[in-house]
């Protein structure tokens, strides 16, 4: 997790150093009756930023922020939150005396579970002091590792890299999956992967707030109602895994299934009979399910809960897809698998969704820009590595995968949605689809799993 990202020289590293430095001087100058804050983070190795770092700072900063509020120390201006290569950083003026200030930022860098991490200068004006920890009646600095002076086991040796890393990667897990897997985060991701996907723009073939895509009989606001309609399965699939004791999983699949009808229901009702989110109920259920499951049995890993999916959906395929050719009336899925032995979701989601836990997820880790430009990057690489089942049923035929993996080379190749090039060849593939009534809507229910599984992660 931590040596994913842009490796750093020791040159850029001193360099941002002399900046940060300088720019110090500059707002002691600019404020000589307040008290200065620098913040940033000492993350080992030459990878300094990231997602997960990025995380880290954010969660820290808002911490930072509260405790000095609640201290009685206000926070008179916030200034140049930057994400440099070298790592996230940021500057806070604050109202108070500065050794009152600096214990309330020491008892932070020991308090917060990635407070070690953190490494906050205080200065004032014409205050010339190193207040050191020992001055202020705080113990050394503890080495991440073994709970040792800092300093110590740096000068030593006493730890590997290697060993550093791992133990910051399990504080990270441990904080975050604490109260990213519980009810109310979980249900509140899923309704995000939704709205997340909705909201993109450009996309080929499929609804946004711009366009219907190839859809013409829903928009943007069809699947706002659609959204909201579904929070009460989200809570029901949800409990229904954290509720579940027996040891046959396939029976955990089968209720939730039961209340998949009930949501389906919700759906059109919401809709006037529009088929927003059917691939989405199904998926996102499994999820939620196995979500609440991890959660009770305290196994908060993704391995974890791609494992119980896979226990939950052992199956699946079987009960699905046995005797489709006495079956009256057949699915888009069901006739795919008979005519081209395609399984579609249910061979995806049977298979513990390996497109989202082993692609989509650690290419949106990957991923860079702003969160629209990394989502839309994650649908593409989503769309030129899978089999998407809603593009076949619309092509009427296999050979446009071969095309859509073209498509997705080409737009990766023009620089994806970071460029001007990029983006336009998106919009004018949009127009390609809407002209051939083609659409990536399974590309986009794997985007949407996958945004619940990057905010169950942190990832995003």
């Amino acid at each position: 997790m931590f040596t994913e990202g842009q490796v750093v020289s020791l040159t850029d590293i001193l360099t941002s150093k002399d900046v940060r430095s300088a720019r110090q001087t500059q707002l002691q100058a600019s404020y000589p009756e307040q008290i200065i804050c620098a913040v940033k983070l000492n993350i080992p190795g030459n990878v300094k930023t990231n997602a997960a770092i990025v995380n880290i700072f954010v969660d820290g900063w808002y911490n930072i922020l509260a405790a000095l509020n609640q201290a009685g120390y206000p926070v008179q201006h916030t200034v140049e939150y930057r994400e440099l290569a070298t790592g996230p950083e940021a500057f806070i003026i604050v109202d108070g005396p500065i050794v009152a200030v600096k214990k309330v930022m020491m008892e932070l860098e020991t308090q917060l579970p990635m407070g070690r991490l953190f490494d906050i200068d205080v200065m004032a004006a014409g205050n010339a002091t190193q207040l050191s920890r020992q001055a202020l009646g705080f113990p050394a600095r503890q080495c991440l590792v073994c709970d040792q002076d800092a300093k110590i086991c740096a000068k030593t040796q006493a730890h590997t890299y290697a060993e550093i890393l791992a133990v910051i990667e399990q504080h990270y897990h441990q904080y975050f999956n604490d109260f990213r897997w519980n009810q109310s985060n979980a249900v509140n991701f899923a309704q995000k992967g939704l709205l997340y996907e909705v909201s993109l723009n450009p996309k080929p073939g499929l609804v946004d707030p711009a366009s219907t895509g190839a859809h013409h009989d829903m928009d943007v606001f069809t699947f706002i109602d659609s959204s909201l309609a579904l929070t009460p399965y989200f809570n029901a699939a949800y409990q229904t895994g954290f509720n579940f004791h027996e040891d046959d999983l396939t029976q955990l699949f089968a209720q939730l299934r039961q209340h998949g009808i009930v949501a389906e229901n919700s759906m059109f009702t919401a809709t006037n009979g529009v088929n927003t989110h059917k691939g989405a109920i199904f998926s996102l259920g499994i999820l939620l399910g196995a979500t609440g499951y991890c959660y009770r049995q305290q196994l908060t890993t993704l391995t974890h809960l791609q494992a119980t999916i896979k226990a939950m959906l052992a199956t699946l395929i079987t009960t699905d897809f046995q005797s489709l050719a006495n079956k009256p009336t057949l699915t888009a899925g069901e006739e795919q698998f008979l005519k081209y032995q395609v399984t579609g979701i249910r061979g995806e989601a049977a298979a513990g969704y390996p497109t989202v836990f082993e692609l989509a997820l650690p290419q949106l880790q990957k991923t860079t820009g702003t969160l629209p430009q990394r989502l839309l990057d994650t649908l593409m690489y989503i769309a030129g590595n899978t089999r998407d089942s809603n593009l076949i049923k619309r092509a009427g035929q296999l050979e446009v995968l071969a095309e859509m993996h073209e498509w997705a080379n080409l737009y990766f190749n023009l620089g994806g949605s970071k460029t001007t090039d990029g983006i336009a060849f998106l919009q004018q593939l949009d127009e390609q689809f809407k002209e051939r009534n083609l659409s990536l809507g399974g590309s986009a229910d794997l985007l949407i799993l996958t945004i619940y599984t990057g905010l169950l992660t942190a990832t995003i």
